[in-house]
């Protein structure tokens, strides 16, 4: 895994943290709302990306969800695999 995955998932790890800690402050709904916004934008991505991950071999449902956590750092890896630019 990779530096930058490692660096998201803390990122990840830390605004649940803060969403569940500080519950009805500000910095609790900003970090639930910033999650939020940021599943959305990895489903996108994960529909956009279906096909690669169709072509990539291996596990399509690994994929997806490689695509849902970490969005554009898997796509450049399955590209890389794949020899696409």
């Amino acid at each position: 895994m990779s530096a930058a995955k490692i660096v998201l998932l803390v990122v990840y790890v830390l605004l649940a943290a803060l969403a569940l800690a500080q519950g009805d402050t500000t910095v609790g709904i900003w970090s639930l709302r910033i999650l939020g916004i940021l599943a959305i934008a990895h489903l996108i991505e994960t529909a956009v990306y279906f096909k690669l991950c169709q072509s990539a071999g291996g596990s399509l449902a690994g994929h997806l969800f490689s695509v849902f956590l970490f969005g554009v750092l898997h796509v450049k890896e399955l590209k890389a695999a794949q020899g696409i630019s």
